[in-house]
Parts: structure tokens; sequence; C-alpha cells
């Protein structure tokens, strides 16, 4: 399952990164749910950064490292066949199994987004990390991600303290 991930974020990597070549790309950031049922890529560009700040009519820096603030989202199939294949995998496994499964796709995002970075497939200037939207664990993913994916970045001492507030 990691190899699917790995090649369907890479795919859906390189088409977003193709169709925002006009854009300074800032992050990318591989999302799951709660349940590990789904799969997707959002990433954020600096154009879309200052639209955010003129719709919520605040500075948009607060809103860098908000997930689900960010304006561009993967549209390719792959993911879409991992994130049916997650589902139907949280369908039909008992509670005892649900812990293993997620501690697996948690770690296949990990590593991929830092294999992806380390290969180069993306560039060392866009900070990555990966997340979980409702749930309790999403400090905990994206802090500890976020760090191993970018130990010199010069964003990342702002990423840990947007999680201090």
């Amino acid at each position: 399952m990691k190899q699917k991930i790995k090649q369907a974020v890479q795919e859906a990597y390189t088409t977003m990164y193709s169709s925002l070549n006009d854009e300074q790309i800032y992050a990318a950031v591989l999302v799951t749910d709660g349940d590990c049922g789904s799969l997707y890529l959002t990433i954020g560009t600096e154009k879309s950064l200052i639209e955010i700040g003129q719709n919520y009519e605040d500075d948009p820096e607060n809103y860098r490292f908000l997930k689900d603030e960010y304006l561009h989202y993967d549209e390719t199939d792959m993911l879409e066949k991992i994130s049916r294949e997650l589902l139907d995998t949280i369908l039909h496994i008992e509670d005892e199994e649900f812990v293993k499964h997620k501690e697996m796709l948690h770690q296949a995002m990990s590593d991929t987004m830092y294999e992806l970075k380390q290969e180069g497939i993306i560039n060392e200037s866009i900070f990555v990390f990966i997340s979980v939207t409702d749930d309790d664990e999403d400090e905990i993913l994206e802090l500890t991600s976020a760090k191993r994916c970018n130990p010199n970045h010069p964003l990342l001492p702002a990423f840990i303290r947007n999680w201090q507030y």
C-alpha cells in the first residue's frame, strides 16, 4: 500500500506543480481523515495566501499553515482510487485491526512525503507535512512529520510556534 500511496502522491504533486507553475508554492500537505478512509494532497501558494488574507480581511500569515484554507487540491484518479481502497478497508475490519491500519497509513503518509522530498521530486524549498482532519492526533502528526521532512527549513520555527498558541 505504501508504494501505491507514494506513486499516487507523486503523480498528484507533479500534476499540481505543473498547473501552478506561475505561482510560488510554499507548502504541500498529505491529509487523511480520522477514520483513515480517504487521502488527498493540498498545496498552499503565496498567491492564494494573499487571497485568503483579503477574504478574511486579516494578516495572511495567520493562515500560512492552515491546510483547510489552502485553495489547491489534487484531482487525480490515483489518490481517488486509494481513498476508495482505504474506505473499503475500514468498512471491513474489526476495531482492533483499525489501530494497526491507522498506524500503517500514518507511517506510509510520513514516509511518502519524506522520500519525495529526499528524492527531489518535491523541491527542498517547499514545506511539507502530513495531517488528519477531525482527529485529536493532528498536532502530533503535523509536528512530527514537519520536523522529519523539513529539519532545516526556514519555516519550521514558525510552524512549531503556530501550534504553541
